[in-house]
């Protein structure tokens, strides 16, 4: 008798979705000008993994995806796929099949006629690269879905070190909030789940703030370029286009001094609160888009001005960047 090492954990709104590589996010989109937003809903996420994987890393992952909707909300629909292989769990090809199909089937419900080719290509590399021990977790999301889908995909989490993986399901379930809202900048949108990694990681004392933010600065310290700066990684993908060579920074830029441009940002709020920008800030996005709600929410006159004023922060000492962060209010 055939068996299928499935395990869907609850039942969701199941559509289609795109597919990226590690630490990423992108939309599957036929008119990306026209944005479809997430909303709150109901329906908790559905997880899909094979069962014969060993179960801690979904408790893990779970657990840090959970404590993200509970300060965050509940936004969606959500699929989330855990698919590993530490020793052999993937070589009976039924395991593999199974989590192919409903992967392709769960994206592809509303366009059945692409079940084929995504069986043979986006579904099967799923199953290829947690074979070849990729390590990956990334936003996958779709807006011709009506509505559309989120979907959350970690390959081989047991290769992320411990408690960091804690934070592994911050970090993605924030990019899935983000999707209630109008696109933000690339160093805002992976700055924010960075900054809500480390901040609700250290809530829950899975890491600490302060060593993790420092970490991130001794990161952006390190470039050794004076030509690239935190407006340069607005749109990672004019990047790929027109200025390739900084691709090797995205890390360090987008990530690392995205998460203390938004530590920064809430300082200069008029509360300095992280709930008030989780909530607040969001919803001026809504209404203003990104860069005004920067100006109105931080009370600077102009776009320039922010980015003139973070640089010169980056230049202070270490103490007094630790100063700033120590007057941020839950």
């Amino acid at each position: 008798m055939l068996r299928i090492y499935i395990l869907i954990a609850s039942t969701v709104l199941l559509m289609s979705a795109g597919l990226l590589k590690a630490d990423d996010t992108r939309i599957e989109s036929q008119d990306i000008k026209n944005e479809k937003l997430l909303s709150i809903i109901k329906q908790p996420p559905s997880y899909v993994r094979n069962i014969n994987y060993d179960k801690k890393w979904f408790n893990v992952l779970r657990t840090g995806i959970d404590k993200t909707r509970e300060y965050l909300g509940n936004y969606g629909p959500l699929q989330v796929y855990i698919i590993g292989q530490e020793s052999k769990e993937l070589e009976d090809e039924a395991v593999g099949e199974a989590i192919i199909k409903a992967f392709c089937h769960c994206r592809h419900a509303q366009t059945k006629d692409r079940i084929p080719d995504c069986l043979k290509d986006t579904g099967a590399s799923l199953i290829k690269r947690a074979k070849n021990n990729s390590t990956e977790a990334y936003l996958s999301y779709v807006d011709y879905a009506d509505p559309p889908l989120a979907e959350l995909i970690f390959i081989n989490p047991h290769g992320f070190d411990m408690p960091y993986l804690y934070t592994r399901g911050i970090h993605e379930y924030t990019h899935v909030f983000q999707r209630g809202f109008p696109s933000t900048p690339t160093w805002m949108t992976e700055g924010s789940a960075e900054f809500l990694a480390f901040y609700l990681g250290a809530k829950n004392e899975w890491v600490n703030f302060e060593q993790s933010m420092k970490e991130s600065m001794r990161m952006v310290q390190s470039v050794e370029n004076d030509d690239v700066s935190l407006v340069d990684f607005e749109d990672i993908e004019k990047i790929e286009r027109e200025r390739p060579e900084l691709k090797k920074y995205y890390r360090h830029i987008a990530y690392d001094a995205g998460v203390w441009a938004v530590a920064f940002l809430i300082h200069q709020s008029e509360n300095r609160s992280v709930k008030s920008f989780t909530k607040n800030f969001y919803q001026m996005i809504g209404r203003l888009g990104w860069q005004e709600a920067v100006k109105r929410y931080a009370k600077f006159d102009n776009l320039a001005e922010f980015y003139e004023s973070f640089e010169k922060f980056l230049e202070e000492s270490t103490e007094q960047k630790i100063q700033m962060l120590n007057k941020l209010k839950p």
